[in-house]
């Protein structure tokens, strides 16, 4: 639970005054509080679109100095060195940057932290890059990269408590998914499914794996991330099949009469309304969030496909400001209801 400064002070107190009374026993209090947290102010969430932007760039420097396959065949051609040996001296430096920077972590921020093991994740991916040539892995390629990736990095992201490890591995398994999918599709279809139906039950596998993890009380770091990204590919593969059907081929998805895909958008409402329903009864913002956002980009596709040729533009636009404005007036009150103490 988010609560402005005051609140949360207002709140810690109360909590303390309870707990020294005997009123509320100490892990009961332990527990309240490790749900709460302070919101952040402007400064600090300008202060976490620049550590984003510092991450990208970071990425970006890397992959364009050590993931340059010229370099690297060129480092290693004039020492002579196989694949199996830059496999093995990237394993290593891996092994000392990460022992080194958790033994720093107590005195480094959190944000220099997440650059430092962004930094280490993409040594270990050149490292697997090298495992792979050395294996000879070429038919299965990427398939053995990925699982080698998802294997390593959720691992690392367990170990070193990152989050930005945990999303390259959350990432890597999404990947993988794909890649095995794709190696035994039969007419481009696997077991009956098209890409969009795969990776919605994928999204419900993953869905379910979050709310587990939130249950457990396990991986705290990671839960919150786990879930966004288990929401993100439940819907986007929802809203996926509301397009696309489960058609093997893009000619017969264009010969297909609208009345054969309607049935998925109205799956797709359904979805979103009881995300809306549960986010508002037990207080989950994200659920809330996602099943506002995909009800209405599920009534704007709709719109698309049905009334774009047969509306007039401007109504569609007056439509359009009059349900943002609706939004932005529900969003604003539950702002100001949220910044309201409740004690």
């Amino acid at each position: 639970m988010e609560l402005d400064k005051e609140q949360y002070d207002v709140v810690n107190r109360a909590l303390s005054d309870w707990e020294q009374s005997g009123k509320l026993q100490p892990d009961v209090a332990a527990g309240l509080r490790a749900d709460m947290s302070v919101r952040r102010n402007d400064r600090q969430q300008l202060a976490q679109y620049f550590f984003f932007i510092a991450l990208s760039c970071t990425l970006l420097a890397f992959a364009a100095i050590f993931l340059s396959e010229k370099l690297l065949e060129r480092i290693k051609a004039y020492f002579a060195w196989s694949d199996l040996a830059v496999a093995g001296i990237t394993a290593a430096l891996s092994v000392l940057w990460f022992w080194y920077i958790g033994r720093r972590r107590s005195g480094t921020k959190s944000s220099a932290y997440e650059i430092y093991m962004a930094l280490g994740g993409l040594s270990v991916l050149t490292c697997l890059v090298y495992v792979c040539k050395a294996l000879h892995a070429d038919a299965t390629y990427y398939t053995t990269f990925l699982l080698l990736s998802m294997i390593s990095l959720l691992s690392l992201g367990a170990v070193m408590r990152s989050p930005v490890l945990w999303l390259g591995g959350l990432l890597a398994i999404t990947g993988w998914y794909g890649a095995v999918t794709a190696a035994y599709e039969n007419n481009y279809l696997f077991f009956g499914m098209n890409y969009a139906v795969r990776y919605f039950l994928f999204g419900v596998v993953l869905l379910a794996a979050a709310l587990g993890l939130r249950n457990s009380g396990k991986l705290p770091f990671a839960r919150q991330l786990t879930y966004v990204i288990a929401l993100s590919v439940f819907f986007v593969a929802l809203w996926a099949v509301t397009v696309f059907g489960n058609f093997s081929s893009l000619e017969r998805w264009q010969r297909a009469h609208q009345s054969q895909i309607i049935v998925y958008s109205i799956f797709m409402a359904a979805a979103s309304g009881l995300a809306i329903y549960l986010g508002i009864r037990y207080r989950d913002a994200t659920a809330r969030d996602f099943g506002v956002i995909f009800l209405l980009v599920n009534l704007y596709t709709r719109y698309f496909e049905y009334f774009w040729d047969s509306m007039n533009k401007g109504l569609f636009f007056l439509v359009l400001a009059i349900t943002f404005g609706l939004l932005g007036r529900w969003l604003e009150k539950k702002n100001k209801a949220a910044k309201t103490p409740t004690l």
